[in-house]
């Protein structure tokens, strides 16, 4: 995947009580696209690729999420990769042969494949959930029952397509547009820093070597 610089920090307002502002955090990931995804589709060349991930704290478990893409960068192509790409998080065995699966762009729970998100609809406006097809990534999710565990965990993965390389930078993420939630604060939505700013080909293995780089709020 691309290399990236970060070029903003959002930072959360306190929330009313000190579990609400803590029990989830969300963060965003980058995803370098390896060689033999670009060589099994050419289309993942110049992808930019980030998964939302969340921290879970104080024994709180990931409830739900929502994210509308589509409304912060209208005109946005997805990846979804056609053999055996879904909505939802992909078999990770399957990734060997078919390299380009790993960049497939969906949602999860945070235990992943183990357990497939419920996806009623969109976050925004009626109808089906749209995960990257129609230019739109318009979608809420969520886990039932509410799923758990240490350290962060991925719960939506993007994959972005572009014709050339070149920086692509994101603007902050509206709460009406972005947020999760968790168990022990079902009713407050907690927002989304905004997406990392990323600098794509030629420098993104020069600086894969760096780990990821992240964007969280704190």
């Amino acid at each position: 995947m691309q290399s990236s610089k970060t070029l903003a920090v959002a930072f959360v307002v306190t929330a009313a009580t000190s579990a609400a502002s803590a029990a989830i955090i969300p963060s965003w990931r980058i995803n370098p696209i390896t060689p033999a995804a670009i060589a099994a589709n050419p289309q993942l060349t110049h992808a930019l690729s980030v998964s939302l991930m969340v921290e879970l704290t104080g024994g709180s478990l990931f409830n739900v999420a929502g994210l509308d893409i589509a409304a912060v960068i209208p005109g946005q192509r997805f990846f979804n990769q056609a053999g055996f790409g879904s909505d939802t998080t992909p078999n990770s065995a399957l990734f060997a042969i078919f390299p380009d699966l790993e960049f497939d762009s969906y949602v999860g729970t945070t235990s992943g494949i183990a357990q497939p998100p419920s996806v009623p609809g969109k976050l925004n406006g009626t109808g089906a959930a749209l995960v990257g097809t129609s230019n739109q990534f318009n979608v809420a999710w969520g886990a039932t029952p509410n799923t758990g565990g240490a350290g962060l965990r991925e719960i939506a993965r993007i994959t972005m397509l572009h014709d050339e390389p070149g920086v692509v930078s994101f603007s902050s993420i509206p709460i009406s547009n972005g947020l999760v939630a968790d168990s022990l604060n079902p009713n407050v939505n907690v927002g989304l820093p905004p997406m990392p700013a990323i600098v794509p080909e030629p420098l993104s293995f020069a600086l894969a070597g760096l780990g990821m780089l992240m964007l969280r709020r704190s």
